[in-house]
């Protein structure tokens, strides 16, 4: 890849071009108002990862003293394929092990391949399946766990 990723936490002004990967990326996507609430909360940390000046993905981490849930994980269909997912996951986790998160759970399609392939680059091992998770179309997930040390200044 030549182009960096500049990964920075998101911001409402992100929303828009959230909006339209979202509709690109997912049979059900989120509403605006989801992605307002998810920059809201006190307990979510988004990012946005942005390549030659544009808005390339996004994803969220919600978490809860040491359990942490990465939701929503999109890349725009150009930047595919070129590291913006592994980066935008290595600074969520990495933030998320600074807050004392130290076990991760994601949810993916089964049929999800390079998701798949993308989380267990990450670290993440499947642990459940989950029938009939999804709808639009209805199909099963993946439940998948990371379990991280967590980050100290010992460290």
């Amino acid at each position: 890849m030549n182009e960096s990723i500049e990964i920075t936490p998101a911001v409402f002004e992100d929303i828009d071009q959230f909006m339209a990967i979202e509709t690109q990326s997912f049979s059900d996507p989120w509403s605006k108002k989801g992605f307002e609430d998810a920059l809201s909360y006190d307990y979510s940390y988004m990012v946005t990862a942005r390549c030659l000046g544009k808005v390339a993905g996004y994803c969220c981490l919600y978490y809860v003293l040491d359990e942490g849930e990465i939701v929503n994980v999109a890349v725009a269909p150009e930047f595919r394929g070129r590291g913006v997912g592994f980066s935008m996951l290595s600074s969520l986790i990495q933030y998320g092990r600074e807050q004392g998160v130290s076990r991760f759970l994601l949810d993916v399609r089964v049929s999800n391949h390079p998701a798949i392939a993308l989380y267990k680059k990450s670290g993440f091992k499947p642990l459940a399946l989950q029938k009939n998770f999804y709808q639009n179309p209805s199909e099963d997930a993946w439940l998948m766990e990371l379990i991280t040390a967590v980050y100290s200044a010992e460290n």
